[in-house]
């Protein structure tokens, strides 16, 4: 491709060069990381949080670089520079182009919410099979292009990674794809260039404000995925939530608003039963929907029966759900796919559930803690075992936070004992937990009269616990990152010192897994 063809949509300052004839430079290839750099290719100097891409356009000029896109010139560089004003959102906007804009040639979803996103991209893709569609997924946990699928790196792919997963996704046949779309990758562009058929705001919170610097702008950040949907796409918007329906009026969509509480919502449930956790409730398509093909849908009512637990899942549900009609699914196919949904890994994901459960979860932060523990009293045990990771560069006062949510539904269930661990050899050096945060969670759990016994190390708190559990118990293992691995490592103990237990059962659930399945046992001294 050409280098005038690819700066066609990208708003060029000024150049370094007035000599140089543009339509006769060839690049092979995009480039923003210089190790990936070869001959003809773009480099783009981005600017990150840790680092300056202006500071490795030497190496890639180097390594072959036939051009670089820069914020700044370098006029020690003999290289043709061109100056932008934001070099994430020309990578953007040049990638799209570069990859022959493939989202343009399916349908995509996005999804953006404190929680849940994982879980509703999981859900529509579910929904998608079941009309036998050839799907993609985008996330949290893993790059899936049909039946390929990848360990992902970020939420979010940086938007030359997404480009080139579109791409690839587009060209092995893909119709449908369900992505998650995180604040950060809205701030810094990465989906700037993406043609989103449906999107979806659906909650927040203050988690992950220390990365925006305010709640206005953590909440500016994911509603401009809303604010900026095409005139041709659909919005939906959880009705439950008033700060979410200010949008309402601020996007050129069409906005379908959903509520279990607010009865005056686009879609609205009732006859809601949670039978051993799993609810069970009647859709009720209130308004006609335009869906993508142009055809209307007229008001319906229809029943579901979920398949995993809790009153956040409904939530969720109704999501994918306005997602699967959105696309002119049929009512039945829609209502197949949600009720053969059984979970996502890390996500009040039911492990093990003989003789006794365990349980799976996050505990991201208060509404995640709120949630899983709503479910968690809908379920029947004897007693329950806590295990916790807590999370490393989450700063003390979350972390005191999520420790009082904790302690409180803790006194609630009548737990006066849970396992801690830092789990110091399953995290990264960035993910380390402080000793500052260790004592905020100590603090409060002292506090509360909660008796904690603490382990560094993720398997010796887990084998602890293990040891313990009687027939009725219910286990459940939490904390973002440094729980990653305990799924694996509590079920390859499980194995091995319950020879009782079913090891097919087991062992069909360690082959999906995909979250804490690698060797990681050291931590990882880049940072």
């Amino acid at each position: 491709m050409l280098l005038s063809d690819l700066l066609k949509p990208v708003g060029i300052i000024s150049s370094n060069t007035e000599k140089l004839n543009e339509k006769s430079i060839p690049i092979h290839k995009l480039a923003y990381h210089s190790s990936e750099v070869e001959e003809g290719t773009l480099f783009v100097c981005i600017t990150g949080y840790r680092t300056d891409g202006h500071k490795f356009a030497e190496a890639a000029l180097l390594k072959g670089a036939t051009a670089l896109i820069v914020e700044r010139f370098l006029p020690e560089l003999d290289i043709p520079q061109y100056k932008v004003e934001n070099s994430r959102k020309a990578l953007a906007k040049i990638s799209s182009v570069f990859f022959d804009r493939p989202s343009e040639r399916m349908s995509v979803f996005g999804v953006t919410g404190t929680n849940g996103k994982t879980t509703i991209t999981y859900m529509t893709d579910c929904i998608f099979r079941a009309d036998k569609l050839e799907t993609g997924l985008i996330g949290t946990v893993m790059i899936k292009n049909r039946d390929k699928k990848t360990p992902s790196v970020l939420t979010t792919p940086e938007s030359l990674d997404l480009q080139g997963y579109l791409s690839d996704m587009q060209t092995a046949g893909v119709s449908h794809v369900s992505m998650e779309v995180s604040s950060s990758a809205l701030e810094l562009q990465r989906v700037a260039d993406v043609d989103f058929d449906v999107v979806a705001f659906t909650n927040i919170n203050k988690d992950h404000i220390e990365l925006h610097g305010s709640f206005d702008a953590y909440f500016s950040a994911k509603a401009s995925l809303i604010r900026k949907a095409s005139s041709s796409s659909i919005a939906v918007i959880n009705g439950d939530e008033p700060l979410l329906t200010s949008l309402v009026n601020e996007t050129e969509a069409q906005v379908v608003t959903f509520g279990i509480n607010n009865t005056e919502a686009d879609v609205t449930v009732t006859d809601v039963q949670l039978l051993a956790g799993r609810p069970s409730f009647t859709v009720n398509i209130n308004t006609p929907l335009t869906t993508l093909g142009g055809n209307t849908l007229a008001p319906i009512s229809f029943p579901v029966d979920l398949n995993v637990p809790g009153q956040h899942s409904m939530y969720n549900a109704l999501t994918a759900i306005i997602v699967g009609l959105a696309n002119d699914l049929s009512v039945s196919t829609v209502k197949s796919g949600i009720e053969s949904f059984e979970g996502v890994e890390r996500r009040f994901h039911i492990l093990y559930d003989e003789e006794f459960m365990i349980v799976d979860d996050l505990f991201l932060n208060e509404n995640n803690i709120e949630s899983s523990m709503r479910t968690l009293e809908s379920l029947t045990y004897q007693s329950i075992k806590i295990v916790h990771a807590i999370r490393g560069s989450n700063g003390s006062k979350l972390n005191r936070e999520n420790a009082t949510k904790m302690a409180q539904w803790f006194r609630k269930l009548s737990i006066d004992k849970m396992v801690l661990t830092a789990s110091r050899s399953h995290v990264k050096t960035k993910d380390q937990v402080s000793q500052e945060e260790l004592n905020a969670f100590l603090d409060v759990m002292a506090d509360f009269e909660i008796d904690v016994e603490y382990y560094d190390e993720l398997e010796q708190a887990l084998s602890s616990s293990l040891k313990k559990i009687e027939q009725g118990d219910l286990m459940l293992i939490t904390g973002a990152r440094g729980m990653d691995y305990g799924a694996k490592t509590l079920l390859d103990l499980l194995k091995k010192n319950k020879p009782e237990s079913s090891r097919r059962i087991i062992q069909e659930v360690l082959n999906k897994k995909m979250v804490g399945m690698d060797d990681l046992s050291l931590t990882d001294s880049s940072a």
